[in-house]
This record gives C-alpha cells, structure tokens and sequence, in this order.
C-alpha cells in the first residue's frame, strides 16, 4: 500500500499539465487539493461506521470497488504523458536517502524515552545526517540522480515545495485529544474534523482565483498566516475547553491549507516541462513526504516529552507508571481498571498541555514560512513556457462526462 501510494500521488499531480492549460491549471489543482483533503475525515468517519456495522477488515475491503472504478476511469480518460529521456534508476541515491532517513526518523523517536544526550540517539541522529550529507553529495556527481538538485536552484520550486511541506504536518496531535481527551470514538472523531476540510475547500476554491489574478506568492503567504493564527488560537486550549473551541479554530487552519496547498503545487508545475512533471512533483512529493515525517517525528519527541514531564504518577507501580507514560491512550486506559480519576486527569491536563506547545512549534514555523515567501517567492514565472500544449480534446471530454 505504501509502495502504491508513493507511485500514485506525485503522478496524479502530474497529469494535470497535459490536461489543463497554464490559465486553467490552478483550479484543476485546487480541486484535486479538495479531493485529497476530504480523505483527512472521510477515513475515520467510513471506516468508523464501518467498524461498528461490520468485521474489521472491511475498512480495507471498501477501497476494492473504489480502486476498480478509479482504473477503468483511468484507462478511459487520462492519456499518456512520459519523460522522453527517463533516468536509470539510481540505487545507491535510493540506499543513501532510506538508511539516513531511517536513522534519522529512530533517533528522533527515541530521544523522549531514552533522553536527547543518550549514546544510542546522538548515534543515530549523527549516522542519519552523515548518510544523508553522503546522499546530497552523491546526487551532485551521479551521472543520472534521483534527484535533481537543480530543482531547487529555481525559487518558485524551492518555496513551493516547502510551503507545501509546511502546510502538511501541523493536526497530527488532534486525533488522540478527540479520542483520550473528549472521549470520541472513530466515527466522532472524524465528523469534529469536518469544520477542517469546509475551510479547506473555501481556501482552495478562493486559491484558484487569486492564483489567476495576483500570482502564487501572495495567497501562499495568506495562507501561511492563517494557518499560523488558526494554530495559535488552537495552542490556547485548556482540558475544560469544548468543541467549540476547536470547531472555531479548524476551519481558520483549513482556509489556510487551501490557500497555501493549490498555488504552491501550481509554482512547482509552473517550473516543469510537461514531459517531466511526473519527475518534478515526485520529487515534490518525496520532500514533502520526507519532510513531514521528521517533523512529525521531531514534534512528537516535543510532545511526549511535555507529556511525560506533567503527567503525575505518583503512587503508581514502576510498570504501570511506565505504561501511563508511553501515552494518553494507555494511561486512561490503565486509570479506567484501576479505577483511579487523578491518573486520567493528569493525563488528560497534560496531554492537553503539550498538544499546545506542538501547535504554538507550528504556528511559529507556519509564519516563518510566511515571511521568507513574502519576501523571497517570485509571484510569477515570467520565462517558463510549457513544452507541450496540453490536451483540450482531452479536456472537453473530461468535462462532458
């Protein structure tokens, strides 16, 4: 499923030049950035229904028929597009970029359990930086990289690329607040993230028409600012707030999603020929990928080392202390059997406490991003010319059916 998801999604982006002209692409974008943004609540709220209704596999049963239609419509509508000069595949690019990342990603994983000064964690973090400066001075000498560095020389790319980065990381705290915290279950979980995904379909929709008119830079930095104060807002949560706080705060950080997603996917297809687009946003997707999990994994080292740091296990068994330690979920859990309500209050105060820090992390890295766009992105791109002139036949089709 991994492997199948990392072909699909930069190639789905990459279609869009050979369909939709320059004029027309930044609202085919600000749908797709809809259609991918509905699937944030869609998972928990069908596989929650479907959990109650029926066995647990069918939450990856359902995909089937989807997966089957998505084929045939494939086939059908979307024509071929390919690099006329494809690279070899590049191994040892491969090899270099995994094992860093990988070390990486454990070393940041571990720092909260083991401490930041631990031999194993400073080994790690020393062997992923190393492996990954080996992997940057690779691609610059390999006569057909995996990467092409290159890209990144072109400013619309770069910040492109990074805002979409930015913009990716910043909710994954909300579920297990939803659920330990407020005492939601899947299905609930899901239905309170929607304000989320009506902002987002807002700020996308609104994206396509500033895109047009005003350029890419200005409604990607709005959107950074309304993703930092929709945070920022969010970061003041208390563990006797309601959902009427979130639901307040959500659809500001949505609007702020579609503002920044769309346009900033648009500059980045903006600096690619047609014929290497599905290279260009693959490597997009791969940095934004890339990027998202060391944040996730550095912010969740922030967060569990808040959590831990609050949570009061005084008068606990060392293993049960240990456990109501590894997360929210387990301590309420093990307060539940030992029918003790301080534990589950702590956890929740201090789950809630940290949840703040890593969304105000957030909020500060959202409008640092907003600022150096705001100074640094070129609105437009003046020089590049498709290569290609994209497929209005095609296009007329797609909108008939």
């Amino acid at each position: 499923m991994g492997i199948g998801a990392a072909v699909l999604t930069p190639v789905v982006m990459a279609v869009l030049p050979v369909i939709f002209s320059p004029d027309e692409r930044p609202k085919a974008i600000a749908f797709g950035a809809i259609g991918m943004g509905l699937g944030l609540p869609l998972g928990p709220i069908v596989g929650g229904y479907l959990l109650k209704h029926f066995w647990w596999g069918s939450v990856f049963a359902i995909n089937v028929p989807v997966a089957a239609l998505a084929l045939v419509a494939v086939a059908v509508l979307v024509p071929e597009s390919r690099d006329p000069a494809p690279p070899r595949p590049d191994l040892v690019g491969a090899a270099l970029s995994t094992l860093g990342l990988v070390a990486l990603v454990y070393g940041l994983i571990e720092a909260p359990g083991r401490g930041w000064g631990d031999h194993v964690v400073l080994g790690m973090l020393g062997t992923g930086l190393l492996l990954l400066a080996a992997f940057a001075t690779w691609e610059r000498h390999a006569a057909a990289p995996m990467i092409d560095l290159g890209l990144f020389a072109r400013r619309r790319f770069l910040f492109g690329t990074l805002a979409m980065t930015v913009a990716s990381f910043t909710l994954f705290v909300l579920p297990q607040y939803f659920q330990a915290v407020r005492g939601s279950d899947a299905l609930g979980t899901g239905v309170r993230l929607l304000p989320l995904i009506g902002g987002l379909i807002v700020g996308a929709r609104t994206s396509a028409t500033l895109t047009v008119r005003i350029g890419t830079r200005v409604s990607i930095a709005a959107g950074l600012v309304l993703i930092a104060g929709g945070l920022a807002f969010g970061a003041t949560t208390t563990v006797d707030s309601g959902y009427a706080l979130a639901a307040c705060w959500l659809p500001v950080v949505g609007a702020g999603a579609g503002l920044t997603l769309a346009p900033a996917m648009d500059a980045v297809l903006g600096e690619l020929p047609v014929a290497r687009a599905g290279s260009g946003t693959a490597v997009t997707m791969t940095v934004r990928q890339v990027g998202g999990a060391l944040g996730v994994a550095l912010l969740g080292s922030i967060s569990a080392s808040a959590y831990t740091g609050r949570l009061d296990v005084t008068g606990l068994p060392a293993p049960a202390a240990g456990v109501a330690r590894d997360s929210v979920n387990a301590a309420v859990a093990l307060a539940g059997r030992l029918s003790d309500p301080a534990l589950a209050a702590s956890a929740h105060t201090a789950y809630t406490q940290a949840m703040d820090i890593v969304l105000a992390c957030c909020a500060a890295v959202a409008l640092a991003g907003a600022v150096f766009i705001a100074m640094l992105m070129p609105a437009r791109d003046a020089t590049a010319q498709p290569s290609e002139e994209p497929n209005h036949e095609l296009a007329d089709l797609v909108s008939r059916a």
